[in-house]
Order: structure tokens, then sequence, then C-alpha cells
């Protein structure tokens, strides 16, 4: 039985301590130099399963550029770095499409291996991007109803996703685990070149908290003497910070159509993950296509389609059942739950039924184009000044906006994934085309 070594922090976003030991997470602090002393750490971005993820300094840049930094673990680091897609795939994309889409996709222009406590780790340089998505729609001060962007702009950052994800596919890649948490806002121009004082200033000093043992042993150099909190969401979607334009990245999961890996497993998220992959674990150019569906209402609503708070595959089938219909046999037959919420035809049972079942949340009947209409009719009002880029309190969707966006929707989410619409039909959508403000 595994035996935790360290106390858990009382800091919130921490990466789990205990994935400071051999084959897993660098021991890093603020200050730590790399590269023989050209990247500077100065701040903490995040984490992810596979790396920690800092905000560094250039120090061969002469005007002191920020960068993202992304510290890899060491089993997650392969001996190649041409065997790595948040490398070789962005470095195809531009060969491909020299003339005006590089800065679709996050590219790693630097790269190294550092030799630590727990291993070999790969090191990427990117250049540094702003919020998220997802991070955009984080909703401080609101009680009920969804942060969304203002409409326009969430157009806009649709139509560019599409488009990028379009070039990915026309390129022979598919992107692999497309979500919200994976496109980025960029930085203005002023915020690259934050002395460190700015960075502190405006995006607030780093918070650590002691790494403590259990027992009281002494702690061994696999951890770091202290755990860092990422930047505050709030600080970092700022409007006044931003560009209204956005970036695609995390490609680790991407990979070219002509040689997919042997062993590739899909990674999606799993309120993004298609129908084929979850049951089949079939990835493809048509998985992606069902991603960026997901991404769209999103993107537009503020909230997920099918919401993964309870962390459960069985609650996301059961949302997307209820939103979609029954699922086609034999993926039906593989819902094994699906009996405590529906008939066989795929209909909700009634209240009653549901409750003898012992059904935490009960299913309802739903559609994409009933959520759509959903959107605004719950929000209340922020406690302060949420900027140019969202969109205000209780402004709902027009009918005419609810019937091309549920079309398009409609026609990308279909289960089987032969009958979804090629990237080419997505982007000349006329959902895009009619309600853009240009």
């Amino acid at each position: 039985m595994y035996e935790p070594r360290f106390i858990p922090p009382r800091l919130d976003g921490l990466e789990w301590v205990e994935e400071y030991q051999p084959g897993g997470f660098h021991p890093m602090s603020i200050g730590d130099e790399f590269a023989h002393g050209r990247y500077r750490v100065i701040h903490k971005l995040g984490f992810g399963g596979s790396s920690t993820i800092w905000l560094a300094r250039d120090q061969q840049n002469l005007s002191g550029g920020l960068v993202t930094l992304k510290a890899m673990r060491a089993d997650a680091s392969s001996n190649s770095p041409d065997d790595l897609p948040e490398i070789n795939i962005p470095r195809s994309l531009q060969a491909a499409f020299p003339q005006g889409c590089s800065g679709d996709f996050q590219t790693v222009e630097d790269h190294f291996r550092v030799q630590g406590p727990n291993g070999n780790h790969q090191f990427l340089i990117s250049p540094l991007a702003g919020p998220s998505v997802l991070a955009m729609s984080d909703s401080p001060g609101r009680t009920s109803g969804s942060r969304r962007l203002r409409g326009d702009l969430a157009i806009r950052v649709a139509k560019h996703t599409a488009k990028a994800i379009y070039r990915m596919h026309t390129a022979g890649f598919a992107h692999g685990d497309l979500t919200t948490s994976n496109i980025l806002f960029r930085f203005s121009e002023k915020v690259l070149s934050w002395s460190d004082d700015e960075v502190y200033s405006r995006l607030g000093s780093p918070q650590t908290e002691e790494v403590k043992t259990r027992g009281g042993r002494p702690r061994e150099p696999n951890a770091p003497a202290s755990l860092v909190a990422p930047i505050e969401n709030s600080k970092l979607t700022d409007s006044s910070l931003l560009e209204e334009s956005v970036l695609i990245i995390d490609f680790g999961q991407s990979y070219a159509i002509e040689s997919p890996p042997n062993d590739y497993q899909p990674g999606t998220a799993m309120n993004y993950l298609s129908p084929e992959a979850r049951f089949e674990g079939r990835a493809g150019l048509r998985a992606d296509i069902w991603a960026l569906g997901c991404a769209i209402f999103e993107i537009r609503a503020g909230f997920p389609l099918f919401d993964d708070f309870f962390g459960s595959d069985t609650d996301i089938l059961r949302q997307t059942v209820e939103t979609l219909g029954r699922l086609p046999d034999p993926w039906w037959g593989s819902f094994v739950d699906r009996t405590r919420w529906f008939e066989e035809d795929g209909e909700p049972k009634n209240a009653e039924a549901q409750e003898r079942a012992g059904v935490l949340i009960q299913s309802s009947k739903s559609s994409i184009r009933a959520k759509l209409g959903s959107i605004g009719t719950q929000d209340d009002p922020p406690y302060a000044e949420e900027g140019p880029m969202v969109e205000n309190s209780g402004v709902k969707l027009c009918e005419e906006e609810v019937e091309l966006l549920g079309d398009l929707l409609e026609k990308m989410l279909r289960y089987r994934p032969e009958e979804r619409i090629g990237m080419e039909e997505v982007v000349g959508h006329p959902w895009f085309a009619a309600l853009e403000i240009k």
C-alpha cells in the first residue's frame, strides 16, 4: 500500500506534492535559472498531468522578454526532441503554411534537458500567451449564471479556432485534445516587456508554502522546499492586458493521420470525448470535429455543453443522451447504467422510476437548441466591472442565432463520425458569416 510522504498543503491550485518522486515533476523555485543562466523563473502559471508551467524571463533577450517555461515530468520526457509532438507538430504546420498561419499555433522556440533528483526532464520554452477561454469564464462575484465572452468576440474566437483546426487537418494532423483550456488569448505587447516589479505589481507576488513531511522526517531532494501557487486567474483575465485574438496550444496528443502512433490512447477530456473514442479508442479528424463542436458551444455559452462537475464518465453519458438522444448500437449496450435514467428508446424515464433507481440527478429531455436558448436566462449581475471582453448579464441569443448555431452544432455532434460534417463545411457555415461583427 502506498504511504503518503507529505502533509497536504493549504494553498489552492497546487500540483499534487506526492508527484515529486523519481519519474515525476522536477522540483523548482522562484529565481531558478536554466540553460546556463538564460532563463530565470519569476512566477508560476500552472501545471498539468505531465508538467509544471512557469513564467520566466529570457535574459538574453535585449528587451527582457517574458516566456512560458514548461518543465515536463521525467517519465513524460522523450529521449529525442523530434519525438515530441509539442515541438514537431507546430514546426510542420509552420512549414505547411509559411504565409500567414504560424500565429495560429503556439510554437516551441527553445528546448533543453535538465537532470534533477527525479530524472532527466525536457524543458520547453514558448512565447508567453494569455489566459484560456476556459479561464475567461471564471465567474468571481456571480452567484449564478455564466461569465461569457462578448457575442461578436465569441464568434470571432470560434471562427479563428475552427480555421486553425481546418489548417491542421489540411496539413494531415489531428489535434487530439481540443478544449477551451487549449485555446489561449494573447497578451498585449506591453505585457511581454514588463519588468519583474511590473509583473509582481500587476499579477501579485508569488505565494509559497513550505513542503512538510509526515512524521517530521527530513525532506528529501525529490521535492522542492516550498510549493508555489499559480497566478490568480482574476489577474490574468484582466481585459486591459489582452488582445482579442487567440492561438491553439498543447499538441501532446496530436499526430499525423498517415502514421498514428501504434499505442495511441485518446487523452481528451471526458466531456469533449467523441463516442468512437470513448467506446472504441478511435481518434482521428472526425473526433476533432466533435471536440470542436463542444468547444464552440462553450465559447459562446460560457458553460460546457456536457458538464464534468461530478467527474463521472457515466454522468457525461447521461447528459449526452438526454441532449442528443439514444446512442447507436452497440454503444448503447455499453452504457451499462442507462436503465437508471432511460427507456430503451433513449427517452428519459418518468420521475418516479428514476427516483426508485436511486439516481442523484434525474434526467430530462433536452437539446442543443434548448441549451442555446437558455444562455443569459440565469445570469446574476457581477459585483465588479468585468471589462469590455465580457458579455453583459442577461443578454440572450436571438432566435436567428439559436437556429444557425444549433444547425452547425447538430451537424458536428452526430454520433457516427462518418455522418459529421467536415471542417470545410464547418468554417463555411452561415453562423460565422451572418453574425460576426467585423
